[in-house]
């Protein structure tokens, strides 16, 4: 597995484009959630210009749900741009969104192989220029996973559960090794944290584009 931050100046204006001119350089991002299949929530620190910036995010259609949060931070449900289908239908994992300013976005991606970081980057660039900040192997023997999820999760990847389109369903794995539904998603969502957290953890080393 590899780890990479990626910066993308998108070609054209999105929603988050038109908020972040109101503070003095990037909006940082923290806790961020992917929701379905073009769906993100994050919260960001707006500061003192939180309530502008709710004010022109709820005035988005992209934008579907919309919290404040302590004194000076947003949480905000939208639509991606369009990073994250391209993400996704690549066998990518997005860890985060860590910031944004104009049409920069900054995003740190899980990969399982090169081939698919570069799928993403081909793709990526359909929507505007790429560059590879950081990439960094995961080591695996470093991963502690119990053995029933190494199970599910070896068994999931071998059949195309996170291809695109998926392989195989939940359901299959479920019968395959006959326990629930929610027993699989709940192996498969703590090993998968696990594997990101431990790929955060590891030191990160500079990217070299070339490589990939």
């Amino acid at each position: 597995m590899l780890r990479a931050t990626i910066l993308l100046e998108l070609n054209e204006d999105y929603v988050l484009s038109h908020v972040s001119d109101l503070v003095d350089g990037p909006v940082v991002v923290t806790n961020c959630e992917v929701l379905g299949e073009t769906d993100i929530r994050f919260v960001v620190d707006a500061g003192e210009h939180r309530d502008e910036m709710a004010e022109r995010l709820a005035a988005s259609e992209v934008v579907s749900d919309l919290e404040l949060v302590g004194d000076d931070q947003l949480l905000i449900t939208k639509r991606s741009s369009g990073a994250l289908p391209i993400i996704r239908e690549n066998h990518g994992m997005l860890q985060r969104m860590s910031q944004f300013y104009g049409r920069s976005r900054v995003f740190d991606v899980v990969v399982f192989r090169r081939a698919d970081l570069k799928a993403i980057i081909s793709g990526l660039r359909s929507l505007g220029t790429v560059e590879l900040r950081r990439l960094k192997p995961f080591v695996g023997p470093s991963t502690r996973l119990s053995k029933r999820q190494a199970e599910v999760v070896g068994y999931a990847l071998e059949r195309g559960y996170y291809d695109w389109p998926r392989g195989v369903t939940v359901e299959e794995i479920a019968a395959a090794f006959e326990v629930s539904r929610p027993t699989v998603l709940e192996h498969l969502r703590r090993a998968e944290k696990k594997l990101l957290s431990d790929a955060l953890a590891d030191a990160t080393t500079p990217a070299n584009p070339d490589s990939t």
